[in-house]
């Protein structure tokens, strides 16, 4: 007899503590478990030379794919620099799964090569406020996310409930339609 969700698989996220995104990252995929972060890239120059930089967009966060049963072996693995995003159901806790369609959207956007990402605390921004939306046409298109102006501009927050926030760069009103 398996334990529910031992068999399905769900993303989940953990803290990862030290800034160690990539270390971990690499630990977490010789499991062959599917991994996703945000990362920035940007370009150093010293001297003659020019090299692209990566760095996690979100410095303590990284999302798993894989079955419950797996994602409490990679807690216990990691013991110390990670920690696992969990709820309590009936005084149990219970490791805590993304949306799947929450998840999809957040990757679509923070995967798109836009310098003007903006990437927010969780706690800074009450997006649920704002207008629902799905975007029409442009980079973002089939988004859904809340309409919120942050300095001035209309930005698309998209958000992994809790856990991330991200908002886009300007889009026109002419691609977004209301969802109810």
């Amino acid at each position: 007899m398996t334990r529910q969700g031992e068999l399905s698989q769900h993303w989940y996220a953990f803290k990862v503590f030290f800034n160690k995104v990539f270390e971990i990252d690499r630990e977490i995929r010789k499991g062959k478990v599917e991994t996703y972060f945000p990362v920035v890239k940007s370009y150093k120059i010293s001297g003659d030379h020019h090299r692209m930089v990566q760095r996690p967009a979100i410095s303590s966060l990284i999302f798993v794919r894989c079955s419950e049963t797996e994602v409490w072996e990679i807690q216990q693995q990691l013991y110390g620099r990670v920690m696992l995003y969990t709820h309590k159901t009936d005084g149990t806790r219970i490791a805590s799964p993304i949306d799947e369609e929450e998840m999809r959207v957040f990757r679509l956007v923070t995967s798109v090569e836009d310098e003007r990402l903006q990437y927010l605390d969780v706690e800074s921004v009450n997006y649920k406020e704002g207008q629902r939306v799905k975007v029409l046409d442009g980079p973002y298109k089939d988004c859904v996310g809340y309409i919120k102006r942050i300095k001035g501009n209309r930005r698309l927050l998209v958000a992994v409930e809790g856990l991330a926030l991200v908002a886009t760069s300007y889009i026109p009103s002419v691609f977004l339609e209301r969802i109810n």
